[in-house]
């Protein structure tokens, strides 16, 4: 799970960069998990689309982070960065297909009785 490795990885980081910037990594990564229970509950569609949206925006700020942190080295252990990348990338996917069908479930015409 991501907030498990973002979890494992932050204490690892410079003093400077661990309470702003890796603290915000683990404040992102508990707010993507409320958008996508959100989405999940929610039965209106343009509101399940809308915390979807949310999620993407949240989770670019996230993956540039986590790009950032990647650069400078803080991220310690044998490939876990690249782990940690292709994780999001799957996760990244899963949301904009989730999305991309309910904007197909929308746009489809009602059918009549």
């Amino acid at each position: 799970m991501l907030l498990d490795e973002i979890l494992d990885i932050t204490p690892n980081f410079p003093r400077e960069y661990k309470y702003t910037i890796g603290s915000k990594m683990q404040e992102l990564s508990i707010e993507l998990l409320q958008d996508v229970a959100a989405a999940f509950i929610n039965r209106n569609i343009e509101s399940r689309i809308q915390y979807l949206v949310n999620f993407q925006t949240k989770f670019e700020t996230l993956k540039t982070l986590m790009r950032k942190a990647g650069e400078r080295q803080w991220i310690k252990g044998r490939g876990r960065h690249a782990h940690i990348i292709e994780l999001m990338d799957a996760i990244g996917k899963q949301c904009t297909a989730w999305k991309n069908s309910l904007i197909k479930v929308r746009e489809q015409p009602e059918s009549e009785s």
